[in-house]
């Protein structure tokens, strides 16, 4: 199928081992696994629609870090082994990670859309098709609302739902990449636990992770000791909602729709059945924890 490709394309390259991409910039490289061969193609020489086309035909190695020195210096710290990157300042930096379903949209315009809602000079790596990083300097760095937005924008323009993960601050370093590592996992099993959720941290996922990962003697206790939230809900979605937001009726009856009358009507409930008060911290941890494990069953 490459070789029919190639004849299309007079400038393209068939090869039947993997290039060295250093030695061809400005390549678009696709991998037939069948017969193990990589057709590379001048960018130049492909469109939009041809490259979409292509892309859903073949494995596709991304070339745009190999003209911004930048951004391959990143790539290869973080996926290679690579050293500190040059480029970098004495600044912490956090790493934003973003996953995007598959669809009709352009890297080029997907990243000319990131760049427009960041005030300060980012970088972009793409590590899959569909996946990515932002690398950004802490400072003065985008609040977790705006990836909020974000997300409700891209999914307006480009009509895919987009999650992001965003990572702690670090100066560039030796643990850095296991850091990164670690996150990359961190989002993973959170957008698996949280499967609503759009935007996540560590701190937002670790209560999901915790409870998917409890020692199995644990989460039964959890789980007898609040079992009649299982045959409600209403109830169990009311709590968690209500924990979720600081035990705040106020903002708890807004985000579900509901009188503050009807809200404490359903808190009041479970405090009779279980003898259990919210306001304590541990009781409101605990509780937590079972509504989030009843969620995952």
């Amino acid at each position: 199928m490459l070789e029919k490709i190639h004849g299309k394309y007079p400038s393209s390259i068939l090869m039947k081992a993997k290039p060295d991409f250093h030695h061809f910039p400005n390549t678009y490289w696709f991998y037939y696994h069948e017969t193990g061969e990589w057709l590379g193609i001048p960018a130049k020489d492909v469109s939009g629609e041809s490259l979409m086309i292509l892309k859903t035909l073949f494995d596709f190695h991304d070339i745009s870090h190999h003209h911004n020195p930048a951004a391959q210096s990143w790539f290869d710290f973080l996926f290679s082994n690579g050293s500190v990157p040059k480029f970098s300042r004495e600044f912490p930096y956090r790493l934003i990670q973003f996953k995007t379903a598959q669809g009709d949209w352009v890297r080029e315009d997907m990243e000319a859309a990131y760049k427009g809602f960041f005030e300060k000079d980012i970088i972009i790596l793409w590590n899959e098709p569909a996946k990515g990083i932002i690398v950004e300097e802490f400072e003065d760095p985008l609040a977790e609302d705006n990836f909020y937005a974000i997300s409700n924008a891209l999914e307006s323009d480009f009509f895919v739902k987009t999650d992001f993960y965003i990572g702690a601050p670090n100066k560039p370093g030796e643990d850095f990449p296991n850091h990164f590592k670690k996150e990359m996992l961190f989002f993973e099993q959170a957008t698996s636990l949280l499967p609503s959720e759009r935007v996540f941290s560590f701190e937002k996922a670790f209560p999901s992770l915790v409870a998917a990962n409890m020692d199995i003697f644990l989460k039964r206790s959890l789980l007898s000791r609040l079992s009649f939230l299982k045959e409600d809900p209403e109830l169990l979605n009311t709590i968690k909602i209500f924990l979720q937001h600081s035990s705040n009726v106020s903002l708890t009856a807004k985000k579900l729709y509901i009188h503050r009358n009807t809200l404490q009507y359903r808190l009041d409930k479970f405090t009779d059945k279980t003898g259990i008060q919210l306001k304590d911290f541990n009781s409101a941890v605990t509780v937590y924890l079972a509504c989030l494990l009843y969620e995952q069953h």
